[in-house]
């Protein structure tokens, strides 16, 4: 998986603060939230991503290429280019926007926060924060 080469170097603290920022940021997103997301709701999912994207790439720019956590950020784009893809490609199949069948929205959604429940994991690891809330809820099992 993309983003998860061991490294030795040590992410500077306005990277971490950057990452730390993100990280709240997606907790935030209707994505992520404590309520069940109705198959209604693909427009607004399908703008989080989007919207979640671009906050992605622009922590990306504002932490440069050279660091620590370049190779996540674009493996976490990748991620949302992949769902957006496939929600498209549904709207050209059924001819209309936002129009996926409930059972497919909701594999699409739940494989999408799986793998950026990952890269979020992978990213508090690096710069040693301690993430709680809804996001949490979405990091793979700790390891005994």
């Amino acid at each position: 998986m993309a983003g998860f080469c061991k490294t030795e170097a040590n992410p500077s603290p306005a990277e971490s603060q950057a990452i730390a920022g993100l990280i709240d940021m997606v907790g935030g997103s209707a994505l992520f939230g404590e309520h069940l997301l109705l198959p209604e709701e693909q427009e607004r999912c399908y703008r989080a991503v989007c919207d979640l994207r671009r906050l992605i790439g622009d922590t990306g720019q504002i932490i440069g290429d050279d660091a620590v956590s370049h190779d996540t950020l674009l493996a976490m784009r990748a991620a949302c280019r992949r769902y957006v893809d496939a929600a498209e490609a549904w709207d050209r199949q059924a001819g209309r926007r936002h129009a996926m069948p409930s059972y497919r929205f909701y594999q699409l959604l739940g494989a999408f926060r799986d793998v950026m429940g990952i890269y979020l994991w992978r990213l508090a690891d690096i710069h040693d924060l301690d993430v709680d809330g809804r996001v949490a809820a979405f990091f793979p099992a700790a390891h005994d």
